[in-house]
């Protein structure tokens, strides 16, 4: 059962803070989606570049709309990005939960 709902905003918010790259499947799974409707017709700016295909990079972007710790990661090939629904809501109510309690 979810403690908290989230929209895209809150998610990439979490992802941009956090440093941490999601699929767009597990994003959609979390917004009730289809992952090609994740982020429609948002601008390719570097916050949106945390939700990436499956290869863990951000679909149609060029280097400079890449957040450069993003761009980091890619290049680095860490392989550190939330595939799954569940498992990239699990991490969002973690950090939600520790950031409630230090407020």
């Amino acid at each position: 059962m979810r403690k908290y709902a989230y929209g895209l905003e809150e998610i990439v918010s979490a992802l941009n803070e956090r440093k941490q790259r999601a699929t767009y499947g597990a994003v959609a799974g979390v917004l009730g989606l289809a992952p090609h409707t994740v982020t429609g017709s948002r601008p390719r700016i570097p916050r949106y570049s945390w939700v990436v295909a499956l290869n863990g990079t951000p679909t149609g972007y060029n280097k400079e709309q890449i957040d450069p710790d993003c761009l980091e990661q890619i290049r680095s090939s860490n392989q550190s990005v939330i595939k799954d629904s569940a498992k990239l809501m699990e991490w969002l109510e973690t950090g939600f939960a520790l950031a409630q309690n230090t407020q």
